[in-house]
């Protein structure tokens, strides 16, 4: 691919300080490491790749959309809903859905829709601190909500007793409750903070800063965040998961010397395929998040800052960081995927439900076919009914002017006689 190709899909330069730009003491790196940047070649490479991937963010947005409110559906059926893990999942997607919204749609916006590449965030003090606070809480409950998985997991192979004093589905609501409450008081400075005036007569806002401190968010928060969202549930879900891996190996050797051929031996294989399936389903999950987020969390501690913040070499960065970017947040929107390859309980879910949708529209286009028929069918009849008792009135209305007539002959006639034997009587 040429320049001149990439030219027609190049971004305008970008010059301007946006939140993804910030200014550090000391760049490792010489200017000359980066010269490749300087030529019009790779700038254009680069901006042809943060357009795709600006592209590409609002299609995360749709597709998480979309699957999310699928799995929220399918998860809150009634032979679904009833299982603990699946309470924690439909906080997961909702929180998801939540999150595809902030930083995607900004990126999207930024580097298509802006002329001036400007952030969402800065249209005003309201989207900036909403937009920014929402976002974060949507992926620290989300991240905490699949340790809670792991953890419970962990603990109830662990805990012979767990299950049953504090891992019941009643107590389900009170551990979300917790988690969301702690998100949201970790993170409300945001919204008092975050963001200021720069003009207050053109409402002009600068966001992810405060006027006294312009690395308040990125990086300071940022790295709290981090922790938060990445390192802490990533030791937590990786210890989980060993644990539960050890567990589901020693099982199926025990499994293997003992086959049950009774009632009671085929209810208990029963039960242990379906919590296979829930096992495997929560590692393949944990372990998809673990993957896209990691590299990303990686590059915002240990390198972003050693990135030089020349003007030369910032389209670079943005490449390099809106790539990270939509490798994390493919996490949140594929889940919905995920649910269908792994569990075959979901994907059963799935299908009744599909087929509920289909024939409930089925029976109502029926129901309305033959509710046509019948008014039809009853206008028809009903007219046919009035027809006939026209036909008889009329005929009815005949007879009785005939019998009129006849009685009115028969009595001129009586008449007549009587008149002639009154005459014949006076002769």
């Amino acid at each position: 691919m040429n320049g001149s190709t990439l030219s027609l899909l190049s971004l305008a330069p970008l010059v301007y300080e946006t939140s993804m730009d910030y200014m550090y003491d000391k760049d490792i790196y010489s200017p000359n490491q980066f010269n490749l940047t300087n030529s019009s070649e790779y700038l254009n490479l680069h901006r042809f790749v943060i357009r795709s991937l600006s592209v590409y963010a609002l299609i995360l947005v749709i597709i998480g959309t979309l699957g999310n409110l699928l799995t929220i559906i399918i998860l809150c059926r009634r032979n679904l809903r009833r299982y603990v893990t699946m309470r924690y999942l439909i906080v997961v997607s909702i929180c998801d859905i939540i999150s595809l919204y902030g930083w995607n749609l900004n990126n999207f916006y930024k580097f298509t829709i802006s002329s001036n590449n400007n952030n969402l965030e800065e249209v005003s003090m309201v989207h900036c601190r909403i937009m920014s606070y929402m976002t974060f809480v949507g992926l620290q409950l989300s991240s905490w909500c699949l340790t809670a998985v792991s953890l419970d997991r962990c603990l109830s192979l662990y805990f012979l007793t767990w299950k049953h004093k504090y891992g019941k589905l009643s107590r389900v609501k009170y551990h979300i409750a917790i988690l969301a409450i702690t998100c949201l008081l970790l993170n409300s400075h945001i919204l008092f903070f975050n963001g200021y005036y720069i003009d207050t007569l053109k409402k002009t806002v600068k966001c992810y800063a405060t006027r006294t401190n312009i690395h308040y968010i990125f990086p300071q928060w940022e790295r709290v965040h981090l922790v938060v969202y990445n390192l802490c549930p990533f030791i937590i879900m990786l210890t989980c998961n060993t644990f539960i891996i050890c567990i589901s190996i020693r099982s199926a050797r025990i499994r293997m010397t003992r086959r049950m051929t009774d009632a009671s031996g085929k209810v208990s294989t029963t039960s242990t395929s379906r919590h296979r399936q829930l096992t495997i389903m929560l590692m393949l999950v944990t372990f998809m998040f673990v993957l896209l987020t990691l590299p990303s969390c990686v590059y915002f501690v240990f390198f972003r800052h050693r990135m030089p913040s020349t003007s030369d070499s910032r389209t670079f960065r943005h490449m390099v960081q809106i790539c990270l970017g939509s490798i994390q947040f493919t996490a949140h929107a594929i889940n919905f995927f995920l649910y269908c390859f792994s569990a075959r309980n979901f994907r059963e879910e799935l299908h009744g439900f599909i087929n509920e949708l289909c024939c409930k529209r089925t029976s109502d286009f029926k129901s309305n076919r033959l509710a046509r028929t019948s008014i039809g069918l009853t206008t028809f009849r009903r007219t046919k009914r009035d027809d006939n008792n026209f036909d008889s009135k009329t005929t009815l209305n005949h007879e009785c002017k005939i019998d009129q007539t006849q009685r009115k002959l028969t009595n001129f006639e009586s008449k007549d006689e009587l008149n002639d034997g009154n005459e014949s009587n006076s002769d």
